[in-house]
């Protein structure tokens, strides 16, 4: 058994195997950054929703048919029902029940028959955001 391990020592690279580990979990710790910083910009996107401009998403503009707070707070903004009919590009009519929460100064532009600025996919209602930002439309 020594005799066998004095011949495994002797024919044994200790210096090249650990180089060539380092070198192993080098490049394995360079791929792990690169997938934890494609999983972090992933994420980003997610939580930024989706980007105007994206494909199918279109500009238009909605009616404020009906509202009613929903009795739900979200960092002190106020959760509203509200139900539109968003007029899309060519005159087509789509209702939408959309919910949002809202600052208190968003509320005084909630009128029944009020025109808002919203984004949204047709093919997806549900992606309906309002442009709070953009003047109501006329």
């Amino acid at each position: 058994m020594m005799k066998l391990t004095e011949e495994m020592e002797k024919k044994s690279d200790v210096k090249g195997d650990l180089a060539r580990m380092q070198a192993g979990m080098n490049g394995a710790n360079q791929t792990l950054a690169t997938m934890a910083a494609q999983r972090q910009s992933a994420e980003q996107s997610l939580a930024a929703g989706p980007i105007d401009g994206e494909v199918g998403r279109v500009d238009a503009a909605a009616t404020i048919t009906q509202f009613a707070p929903t009795g739900v707070m979200i960092a002190g903004r106020t959760v509203i029902e509200l139900q539109l009919l968003v007029s899309l590009p060519g005159g087509i009519p789509l209702p939408v029940a959309h919910s949002a929460a809202l600052d208190m100064g968003q509320i005084p532009r909630l009128v029944p028959g009020a025109r808002i600025a919203v984004t949204l996919n047709p093919a997806d209602p549900a992606s309906l955001r309002i442009d709070w930002s953009k003047p109501a439309p006329v």
